[in-house]
């Protein structure tokens, strides 16, 4: 009788890359019990094969570590798979038509949800709640922009969350306004609260089925691991967390916690770390600043052609106050950073409280690194932190860089530099900000290609090698688990992805052929992985 899935030992015979510095390559790999019991030479592994063990011939195939994306919005992720999305309108009008699509499809007086708003893919430079009135005149309508830092909404979606003429601005949020004071319907940072608290909150039957949507759809993109980031309701990281505890979920989750609930964390003794092999606390989340698209990352000097330097939105006191508290309670900082005043900020703040931290044993993390001064590179790179980056953000923000930024563009993603001068890197997609597709961040990061056809600072490129061990041994070493995912070694997580092909040869056509989560499949188009054979050791 077969042994069940994930019982039964599989034997992979052909190209097996290793993200082993030690041993790079290998000719086989045994998974046994969910870990991997053995790899190197197929004479020596194929004999510790029990009897019965599948083998997959990987036929031209190559087989890596599952990747880790080191930066998601996981339960919006799954959520935004249902919502409108208006990523790849190129126009206002185009826009506005896919909003009057959906309209007509939903029942009034509910609201229409939606994401992918870009003023820059747009060629706006405003944007007027009455051009959504004109298409969606019964239904309150609300969309977040790509980078997720402001939102637009309709005067239906104003009126049920009580924004008007004399509704205040948030700290750390901006309502704009018109010629006479009225909101424009656009609202940046803190401000875009006042009008998500209005929406009907998503039930938890919605939010389970949200989750299982998001893991399948990244186990399809070949990745086993995801570095949650807080930016969502309790209700949802509770689903969050009972959903991942599960085994039959497809991803690990190291999920972080909003620094505003640091005590409520400490009155509960969370800490980074706590929990299981499946779900894992994370770290406490900061956030600088905000983000290029909304002129809300926090610049040193002013972007071209306006007098706004951005927000700041946690800065230097609230590090300086808050940083320690997480420290001492057990939780990571992960502060997200886009502007150059913001990572020196960040930079400063860690640098201030690393005795603090070392000490303790946590290894802060640094989420973005958009903009970098040159004099805080090697600041940054000196501190030995991860730097958590999102190479795929740049196929669409260089042209709002060049526009906005047309003398600090060598700062912009510094890759290279960081990684000549040891800064441990950690690649992700910021979903559902961008597309995780790992390809497209491989390809990003190796030829800095933007949608426009041009190359944005092409030095700052890293060879598909470094961008490999970023999504793989960079992003395990950034949550800690370095002895256990990130490399293909006896011991380590049977977390695997079947490629088309080796990465390492060419990206182009390069497909997910299977993905594997502690020796179980989650993924396997046709069969486990693809077109590979499979046969009996």
């Amino acid at each position: 009788m077969a042994l069940p899935e994930g019982l039964r030992d599989t034997l992979f015979v052909g190209t097996i890359l290793t993200m082993d510095e030690a041993r790079p390559r290998a000719e086989a790999l045994l998974v046994r019990g969910g870990r991997i019991a053995a790899v190197g030479a197929l004479a020596a592994v194929a004999p510790l094969a029990a009897p019965g063990a599948e083998r997959v011939e990987l036929s031209g195939r190559a087989l890596l570590p599952g990747f880790h994306d080191a930066h998601v919005h996981l339960t919006q992720h799954g959520l935004n798979l249902d919502r409108l999305d208006l990523i790849a309108t190129q126009s206002l009008e185009e826009a506005l038509q896919a909003v009057a699509a959906r309209a007509q499809v939903t029942e009034p007086g509910a609201w229409i949800e939606g994401s992918g708003l870009s003023m820059s893919r747009w060629g706006v430079s405003r944007l007027d709640k009455r051009d959504l009135d004109r298409v969606s005149p019964h239904h309150p309508v609300v969309l977040r922009s790509q980078d997720g830092h402001s939102v637009w909404a309709n005067s239906l979606a104003l009126a049920r969350a009580g924004v008007h003429a004399q509704t205040p601005d948030p700290e750390h949020g901006i309502i704009e306004r018109d010629e006479a004071g009225e909101p424009t319907g656009r609202l940046l940072e803190q401000a875009s609260a006042l009008v998500m608290r209005a929406l009907p909150a998503p039930t938890e039957a919605a939010l389970r089925r949200a989750l299982a949507r998001a893991g399948a759809h990244l186990a399809s993109l070949g990745i086993t691991t995801v570095h949650h980031m807080a930016y969502e309701p309790p209700s949802y990281f509770r689903q969050l967390a009972l959903a991942a505890s599960d085994e039959a979920f497809s991803l690990r989750v190291w999920a972080c916690v909003p620094h505003e609930d640091l005590e409520h964390a400490a009155a509960l003794g969370l800490a980074t770390g706590q929990g299981g092999g499946r779900f894992a606390v994370g770290g406490a989340k900061f956030f600088a600043d905000g983000a290029i698209g909304s002129l809300t990352a926090w610049m040193l000097e002013p972007y071209a052609g306006t007098r706004t330097c951005g927000v700041a939105v946690h800065g230097p006191e609230v590090l300086r106050e808050r940083l320690p508290l997480a420290i001492s309670q057990g939780l990571t900082p992960v502060v997200h950073a886009i502007g150059d005043a913001a990572n020196r900020a960040v930079v400063s703040a860690f640098e201030a409280t690393r005795p603090l931290w070392e000490g303790a044993g946590l290894r802060p993390r640094l989420e973005h690194a958009q903009h970098l001064h040159p004099d805080d590179l090697a600041r940054l790179a000196a501190l030995r932190i991860p730097v958590s980056m999102q190479p795929v953000h740049l196929v669409f923000d260089a042209k709002r860089v060049a526009e906005l930024l047309p003398d600090r563009i060598a700062g912009y993603c510094a890759t290279r530099s960081l990684l000549a001068a040891g800064a441990p890197l950690a690649f992700g997609s910021d979903t559902p900000v961008a597309d995780p597709d790992v390809r497209l961040g491989l390809r990003a990061a190796t030829t800095r290609v933007a949608a426009t056809g041009e190359a944005l600072n092409p030095a700052e490129t890293v060879p598909v090698e470094a961008a490999l061990a970023a999504y793989t041994r960079g992003a395990a070493y950034a949550i800690g688990r370095e002895g256990r995912s990130g490399r293909l070694a006896p011991g380590f997580d049977a977390d695997l992805v079947v490629l088309s092909h080796d990465p390492t040869a060419t990206l182009d056509g390069l497909e997910v052929a299977g993905t594997m989560l502690a020796g179980r499949w989650t993924y396997r188009p046709g069969d486990p992985a693809g077109d590979a054979r499979y046969t009996h050791a």
